[in-house]
């Protein structure tokens, strides 16, 4: 595996790259689109990078390297670890700041590739975790797993680009704010002790409406369930219907027969996916649950089917390969399902549990923690869905900054 030297011009192409892959995928994206947009032939693109896979890699390259650096240079002398996580935090959503790549189609490239981005993640959270480590020995940040720490946050920071909008009710400069204010403190209210972690909920009604299946409907949504595994990791890029099939062990006649291109096979998978989401939240809701015991319970149930055949959970990076008319329904229907958890929150901000949070950041800090719990967790089994979803709904309901008041 060979890295590029990066020139000037390089870094050029990789900016602009960078650019046309957030907007639009990696799978909508062409060579002769990246020359244009730096105003060069295609040709001229093939001295600095040997195809289009090898351009994406770099780009990956790129973004974790910016990530390695603003954590070095928010690391200041004299300052706690929370403070450093704040700075480093704000000065990624900057304006300014240089546009991420986004971290969606990993595994749709060659194996080496793939391998080193994979690692150089784990090393960036690492990095991060270590900050944390100081800051839980200075005292300025309660943590007790300080890698699913830095794992939730960067995951909440790759999440900003697919829903940060600059013309939206508020300003960056708000969204930074508020994401900075629940990230310290959490949503949970500062003067009422946190409870103690609830049971889990048996995953047993969800498992015996999957079993109640028909033959033929079980079969299609294992098709289901596997192609959207392929979509969570892999992308559009690198997900085809036929090796669909052959990981399915179906017929590529048998894939044909349901659907006749990609983007209709993922949009099946994104609406089952969401169906998923949504048949938890009505599970909850059933239960009646408390504020805390609520969110607990979420995330734990979200991560848990994930590998159950309910699973696999649903990522959303690729909606925009997606036309037009079917991306506008399918987010349309998200927002519906979105607006439901904010009024959740709204309600337990008027019962007096939640602190006065803008519910709009705090249900998409919430989604950006789990959204990519399938990429970061498909090989790496040091905890368990529970102690991992645990462990992202105590940064969400307690925040970085420690309770000063009993337990």
């Amino acid at each position: 595996m060979q890295i590029a030297v990066l020139t000037d011009r390089a870094e050029e192409i990789l900016v602009a790259a960078s650019r046309l892959f957030a907007r639009h995928s990696y799978a909508n994206v062409t060579m002769e689109q990246v020359a244009a947009a730096v105003q060069a032939v295609p040709g001229a693109l093939y001295h600095h990078f040997r195809d289009k896979e090898d351009l994406i890699f770099h780009c990956y390259l790129r973004g974790l390297a910016i990530y390695r650096r603003e954590m070095e240079a928010a690391a200041e002398p004299g300052i706690d670890g929370l403070e450093i996580v704040r700075r480093f935090v704000r000065g990624r959503l900057r304006p300014e700041s240089q546009r991420m790549i986004l971290f969606t189609d990993i595994d749709a490239l060659a194996a080496a590739y793939s391998r080193e981005v994979h690692a150089k993640r784990w090393q960036n959270a690492a990095r991060l975790a270590e900050i944390l480590d100081r800051g839980v020995a200075d005292g300025s940040i309660a943590c007790d797993e300080p890698l699913l720490t830095a794992v939730a946050l960067i995951s909440i920071l790759d999440w900003v680009p697919f829903w940060l909008s600059e013309r939206d009710y508020y300003t960056r400069q708000q969204a930074i704010d508020a994401i900075d204010d629940i990230i310290t403190h959490g949503v949970y209210r500062r003067e009422i002790a946190v409870p103690e972690m609830p049971e889990a909920l048996s995953l047993a009604p969800f498992l015996e409406s999957r079993a109640a299946l028909n033959k033929r409907a079980a079969k299609f949504d294992r098709m289901l369930s596997i192609a959207s595994d392929s979509f969570n990791r892999r992308g559009a890029s690198g997900t085809s219907l036929e090796s669909i099939a052959v990981d399915a062990g179906m017929t590529r006649a048998g894939i044909y027969y349901h659907f006749s291109e990609k983007e209709s096979l993922l949009l099946a998978c994104l609406r089952r996916g969401l169906a998923g989401e949504i048949s938890i939240r009505e599970h909850l809701q059933d239960q009646r649950l408390g504020a805390f015991d609520h969110i607990v319970q979420r995330i734990r149930l979200l991560l848990m089917l994930h590998d159950t055949p309910c699973g696999p959970k649903a990522t959303y990076h690729n909606i925009n390969y997606l036309n037009e008319t079917d991306r506008k329904a399918y987010v349309g229907q998200v927002l519906a399902t979105i607006r439901q958890d904010q009024d959740s929150y709204q309600r337990w901000i008027d019962e007096g549990r939640f602190r006065r949070i803008d519910t709009y950041f705090a249900e998409r800090i919430l989604t950006g923690m789990g959204h990519w719990y399938p990429i970061w967790f498909k090989t790496r089994r040091d905890w368990s869905p529970a102690e991992i979803a645990d462990h992202f709904a105590q940064l969400f309901l307690a925040g970085l900054k420690p309770r000063r008041h009993p337990a």
